[in-house]
Formats: structure tokens, C-alpha cells, sequence
């Protein structure tokens, strides 16, 4: 399989699964080579780089997440491999804020 179609398609998957009930016009960054590298765009905030891939290096999409972030936008990397959900790994700062925020 093309890992480039693979990961267009991990990225609509992810958008349409996960982020757009959230932000409803969420959709794929097709101009990824400006300022601008995330993988979904018109969700305030957040520099989401999402990875559908068999072997992740975690570390290696964190630090790409965190130095292609604009600004205070908060790099968050979602990730799945097959048979498998999927899962977000996010500074801890800002994932304890919005777990003690929703249970307010």
C-alpha cells in the first residue's frame, strides 16, 4: 500500500471520526509545504499531526509537532496502526488542564 495514500487516508479518518463532531469545518491541510505544517487545519488552537503507520517513532512526531507549532498552538500527535484505535499523545500540562477542566 502507498504510504502516502495510506496517510491521506489516516487523515480523513482521524478528521471526520474524531475531530469534526468538535470542529465542523475541520478538513485536511493540502498546503503543507508554507508556514502552516499541520495535518488538519480550522481546529483553533491545536497543531495536530496525525500518523496512521505500522512502526511510530513517537519521539520523532513529537519534537516534529512541537517545533512546526505556531505560535501557542499546542501540538498534540494522533496515531494509529492497524486493528488498533486511535490515541493522542499531548503535553501534560495541557492534558491535565482539560481533564480538570471537564470535570468541573
Amino acid at each position: 500500500m502507498d504510504s502516502r495514500a495510506k496517510g491521506a487516508r489516516g487523515e480523513l479518518e482521524f478528521i471526520h471520526r474524531h475531530l469534526a463532531p468538535y470542529w465542523p469545518d475541520a478538513k485536511r491541510n493540502l498546503d503543507q509545504f508554507g508556514d502552516d505544517k499541520r495535518d488538519a487545519i480550522q481546529c483553533a488552537g491545536i497543531h495536530w499531526q496525525i500518523k496512521r503507520t505500522e512502526r511510530l517513532e513517537l519521539w520523532r512526531a513529537i519534537r516534529q509537532a512541537e517545533q512546526e507549532a505556531i505560535g501557542s498552538d499546542v501540538p498534540v500527535v494522533a496515531f494509529r496502526r492497524n486493528h488498533s484505535g486511535w490515541y493522542c499523545v499531548a503535553p501534560a500540562d495541557f492534558l491535565c488542564a482539560l481533564i480538570a477542566w471537564r470535570d468541573r
